[in-house]
C-alpha cells in the first residue's frame, strides 16, 4: 500500500519549486481533469463540488479562485493539513477534510452535485473498487456526477500485457525525479520501476540529508493495467450509477491534446441500488 503521507510530506517540502506556477499548470494550457470538471459543473449548474483526491489542495484552490464552490478530501492526513495551510496562505475559501472514498457518506459535511477522483484506476482489486464506488455514489445528490480517470470507451481492445508494455515504454526504469534543498535539509526522489504481467510498480525512494545525517524512506505506487472500459461500466452499474460515458475535451490534455475522461451519473431518482456492489465477477479481470 502506498504511504501517501510520505509522498505528500516531501511534495510539500519542495513547494517553493511549484508554488509560483501551479495555477497555470492546473487551469492554463491543457488543464486536465480540473478544467474539465469545472466546465461540466458549469454546464450542469452544479452548486457544490468535491475534489475527493485533493492531495495538497492545488486543484481545489485554483477552482475556488475561479468561483467554483468546492471542498477537498483526501485519505492522507498530511495532505489535508497542508491543503488547509495552502488555502489559508492563498486566501482561498476551501474546506478540506480527511476521508477515504468508502467513508465519505459518514465523513462528508453534506452531499455533492459533482465529485472528481483521479486515483480510482489505482484500486488494487474488484472488491476495493466496488466499495470505493459505493461510497462515492452515496456522497452524491440525485442527478449528480462522478468524474474519474480510467480506460475510455474509445480505447482499443488490448490485454493487460499490452497495456503494461505501452506504459513501460513511456519512461525509463530508473530515474531521478527531483532534487530539492531547503535550508539545512536536502532531498532527492529516485524512482525505480518494475513490471509484472498486469501491473507496474513505481518504487519511490526519498533520500534525504540533514546536518550530515542521511536517511532513506520509501514507498511503492502500483499502477494496475487490468482495468478496462467493461470493468468501469460493470463496477459503476453495480454501485448504483445509472449511466457511464467518456467525455472528450479537446485542448485539455497534455501539451494541448485531447483529454478523455469518464463520467458516471447518479439517477435523478437517487435510489438505493448499491447493496450488491463489491461482489466479485468471475471474469472481473478478464478482457
Amino acid at each position: 500500500m502506498t504511504d501517501w503521507d510520505l509522498v505528500h510530506r516531501w511534495e510539500w517540502f519542495r513547494r517553493e519549486s511549484w508554488r509560483q506556477g501551479f495555477r497555470t499548470k492546473i487551469h492554463g494550457q491543457g488543464g486536465g481533469p480540473a478544467r474539465a470538471f469545472a466546465e461540466l459543473a458549469r454546464d450542469c449548474d452544479a452548486k457544490v463540488l468535491l475534489d475527493a483526491s485533493c492531495g495538497l489542495g492545488r486543484r481545489a484552490v485554483v477552482l475556488a479562485e475561479k468561483g467554483v464552490n468546492i471542498l477537498g478530501s483526501d485519505i492522507s492526513g498530511v495532505a489535508v493539513n497542508r491543503a488547509r495551510e495552502l488555502a489559508r496562505d492563498e486566501n482561498a475559501p476551501v474546506t478540506f477534510f480527511r476521508s477515504a472514498w468508502n467513508e465519505l457518506p459518514k465523513n462528508m459535511p453534506h452531499h455533492f452535485d459533482g465529485i472528481l477522483v483521479t486515483g480510482l484506476n489505482l484500486e488494487p482489486s474488484w472488491d476495493h473498487l466496488g466499495v470505493a464506488l459505493v461510497g462515492l455514489y452515496h456522497a452524491l445528490h440525485a442527478g449528480g456526477f462522478l468524474m474519474f480517470v480510467g480506460a475510455a470507451e474509445s480505447d482499443p481492445p488490448s490485454g493487460p500485457a499490452d497495456r503494461v508494455e505501452k506504459e513501460w515504454a513511456s519512461k525509463p526504469p530508473e530515474s531521478v525525479e527531483w532534487f530539492e534543498r531547503q535550508g539545512k535539509v536536502a532531498c532527492t526522489l529516485v524512482q525505480l520501476r518494475t513490471k509484472a504481467a498486469d501491473y507496474i510498480d513505481d518504487r519511490l525512494l526519498f533520500v534525504s540529508e540533514e546536518n550530515g545525517d542521511a536517511r532513506l524512506e520509501s514507498t511503492t505506487l502500483r499502477r494496475p493495467a487490468y482495468w478496462t472500459w467493461k470493468h468501469w461500466k460493470d463496477a459503476t452499474r453495480m454501485a448504483g450509477f445509472e449511466h457511464l460515458e467518456t467525455r472528450e475535451y479537446p485542448g485539455y490534455g497534455e501539451e494541448g491534446g485531447t483529454l478523455s475522461i469518464n463520467v458516471a451519473w447518479k439517477g435523478k431518482e437517487g435510489g438505493e441500488r448499491a447493496a450488491a456492489a463489491g461482489g466479485r465477477h468471475e471474469d472481473a479481470y478478464a478482457d
